[in-house]
C-alpha cells in the first residue's frame, strides 16, 4: 500500500510542481507588467473609460438583457408546451426532449436574475441622479417578476408531467419539497449535477481570485474583491465538507 501510495504521488507531483512553476511565472510577468502599467498612468485610462460605459448602460441594461433572455425562454418554453400538448403517451423520447427545452428555460432565467443583480449594482454606483435609481429599481422589480412567471410555468409544465409533484413555485420551501418529490433516479442526477456545480465553482473561485491578484499589480481594486472571493469559496468548502460529514453520520 505504501508503495502504491509512493508511485501516484510520484506520478501526480510533476504535474503539481509545473503549475506552481507557472504560476510563478505569471505572477512575474504580471508584476513587471503593473510596474510598466504604473509609469503610464494606465490605471486612470482604464477607470475613466469603464466609469464612462457603465454609467450609460446602467438605465439599459436590465431591460435589454432581461428583454433578450425572457424572450429566448418563452420561445423555449412554447417549444416545451407543444411538445407536451402533441404526446401521445407512447413516444418515451418525448418527455426527454421536454425536460431539456424547460432546462434551457429555466438557465436563461436565471441568467436574468443575475444580471439584474448586476446592473442594479452598476446604477447604485455609477448614478448620481436619483430618478435614474428609481427607474433602474423599478426596471429590477418588473424583471423579476417577470422571471417568476417563467419559472411558475415551469414547475406548472413539469407537474402536468409528472402529477405527484405537487409543489407551488411560490412555497417558501419549495427545493426541499420539491427535492421530496423526486425519485432515486432524479435525485442521483440532482446530485451529480451538484457535484459538477461545485467542481466549477472551486475552479471558478481560484481562477477569480489569481485575476483579481493579477489586476491589483495593474488597477487599485484593493483587497475587498479577494477577500469577498475567498469568503465565496469557504463557504462552499466548508458547507460541502459538513454535509459529507452529517450524511456520512446518518448513513452510518
Amino acid at each position: 500500500m505504501k508503495r502504491d501510495d509512493k508511485g501516484i504521488n510520484r506520478k501526480a507531483f510533476p504535474k503539481f510542481l509545473l503549475w506552481v512553476l507557472l504560476g510563478g511565472v505569471l505572477g512575474f510577468f504580471a508584476g513587471l507588467a503593473g510596474g510598466i502599467a504604473s509609469d503610464l498612468h494606465l490605471a486612470d485610462s482604464v477607470e475613466a473609460w469603464l466609469t464612462g460605459v457603465l454609467q450609460a448602460a446602467a438605465p439599459w441594461g436590465i431591460p435589454v438583457t432581461s428583454g433578450v433572455l425572457l424572450a429566448i425562454c418563452l420561445g423555449f418554453y412554447l417549444s416545451a408546451k407543444r411538445l407536451y400538448m402533441a404526446w401521445d403517451g407512447e413516444d418515451e423520447t418525448l418527455p426527454d426532449q421536454v425536460d431539456r427545452k424547460l432546462n434551457y428555460t429555466l438557465l436563461c432565467s436565471s441568467l436574468a436574475t443575475i444580471l439584474d443583480f448586476f446592473f442594479i449594482a452598476v446604477g447604485v454606483l455609477y448614478t448620481d441622479s436619483g430618478r435614474m435609481a428609481l427607474l433602474i429599481v423599478g426596471e429590477m422589480l418588473v424583471s423579476v417578476a417577470l422571471v417568476v412567471l417563467v419559472q411558475q410555468k415551469i414547475v406548472d409544465l413539469v407537474r402536468r408531467m409528472n402529477p405527484e409533484k405537487q409543489v407551488s413555485v411560490y412555497d417558501s420551501k419549495f427545493q426541499k419539497k420539491w427535492y421530496n418529490t423526486c425519485d432515486e433516479a432524479e435525485r442521483a442526477q440532482i446530485g451529480q449535477a451538484s457535484y459538477q456545480a461545485f467542481q466549477a465553482a472551486n475552479r471558478a473561485c481560484i481562477a477569480l481570485w489569481l485575476v483579481l491578484l493579477l489586476l491589483s499589480y495593474v488597477l487599485p481594486i484593493g483587497l475587498l474583491p479577494m477577500v469577498a472571493v475567498l469568503l465565496i469559496w469557504a463557504v462552499l468548502q466548508v458547507s460541502y465538507i459538513l454535509a459529507c460529514i452529517r450524511l456520512g453520520a446518518r448513513g452510518a
